[in-house]
C-alpha cells in the first residue's frame, strides 16, 4: 500500500482511538536510530514472491488441535514436495503471540510481525532460528523498541507513521493485518488465513492479560476492517481456515475451509 494512501486511514483511526500520532513518530525515530547498519533490507521479502504464504494470527482458534494439525500439515507438505515452484513451499508470517503456537509445534516461522506484546522469550527464539523480525514502532510500545530491539539479529523496522531510515510503512495497524499486508505487498500468489478470528474472544496466544478489553475490541474491529479492504484489492487467490467455534468473515476471501 502506497503511504499516501494509508495516511488518510492512519489518520482516522488515531481520531477514533486517541493515538498520539507525535509519540509513533518519535518512537519511529527511536527505532531508526536504534542499530545503525544493522537493519535488514526490504530485500528479504523477495520470498514471498509468488509463494503460498500461510498468515497465522493469533487468534483463539489457533489453540485447537484441528487447526494445530493442519499447519503442521501444510508445513510438512511444502517441505517434503520436491518442486521448483515457489507456491509448494509455504511461507509462514505468523503475527506476534503466535510465533509462540507456531515454534511449540516446532515450526520457525519466515517472517515474525511484532509490536514486541508477545512472549518475548518466543521472539527471541524465533530470531535465533533464523525468523526475520519485522518489528513495529508505535506510540506505546517506546521502552520495548529501546531495550529489546538491540537484542534481536534478524530486524527490519515498521511504522503507521512516516516511514525513516530503516523503517517502512507497509499499512497496516494490528500485527494481524500487517501480516496480511505484507503478503499482499511482496506478492503472494496464493494466502492461507489462520487465527484471524477478529470477532472472536481474546486468544490465549494474542495476549496473557488485557487490561482494556473495550480498546483491544476496537483494535480488532478496525484490524478486520483492513484485512478485508487489502485483501479486495489484492489478486492473490485466498483462504480462510477457520473452526465452527471461531468463525469470522470479512471481505476479499476467495474460500472459508472449516476445520
Amino acid at each position: 500500500m502506497y503511504f499516501n494512501n494509508w495516511y488518510p486511514y492512519y489518520l482516522i483511526i488515531a481520531r477514533l482511538l486517541n493515538i498520539h500520532i507525535q509519540r509513533d513518530f518519535l518512537n519511529s525515530l527511536n527505532l531508526s536510530g536504534l542499530k545503525q547498519n544493522g537493519f535488514l533490507d526490504p530485500k528479504c521479502f523477495k520470498k514471498i514472491q509468488n509463494s503460498k504464504a500461510l498468515v497465522i494470527g493469533a487468534g483463539p482458534s489457533i489453540e485447537e488441535s484441528t487447526v494445530q494439525n493442519y499447519i503442521v500439515e501444510i508445513c510438512k507438505c511444502g517441505k517434503d514436495k520436491i518442486s521448483t515452484a515457489l507456491s509448494a513451499n509455504p511461507v509462514v508470517i505468523a503475527a506476534d503471540g503466535a510465533t509462540e503456537m507456531c515454534l511449540d509445534l516446532g515450526i520457525i516461522p519466515d517472517f515474525v510481525v511484532t509490536d514486541l506484546d508477545g512472549d518475548y522469550e518466543s521472539l527471541l527464539r524465533a530470531d535465533s532460528g533464523g525468523s526475520i523480525m519485522v518489528v513495529h514502532a508505535h506510540g506505546d510500545n517506546f521502552d520495548k523498541i529501546t531495550t529489546q530491539v538491540p537484542s534481536i539479529s534478524n530486524v527490519i523496522g515498521t511504522t503507521q507513521n512516516f516511514p525513516l531510515r530503516n523503517v517502512y510503512n507497509f499499512g497496516g495497524f494490528t500485527d494481524g493485518d500487517r501480516s496480511v499486508s505484507l503478503a499482499i505487498e511482496f506478492l503472494a500468489k496464493e494466502i492461507l488465513l489462520i487465527g484471524m478470528d477478529f470477532d472472536s474472544k481474546i486468544g490465549f496466544f494474542s495476549k496473557r492479560k488485557v487490561e482494556n478489553l473495550k480498546f483491544k475490541k476496537q483494535k480488532l474491529q478496525i484490524g478486520k476492517y483492513l484485512t478485508g479492504m487489502l485483501l479486495e484489492n489484492s489478486s492473490a487467490l485466498v483462504t480462510h481456515i477457520t473452526t465452527s467455534n471461531h468463525d469470522s468473515s470479512f471481505y476479499g476471501v476467495n474460500n472459508y475451509k472449516i476445520i
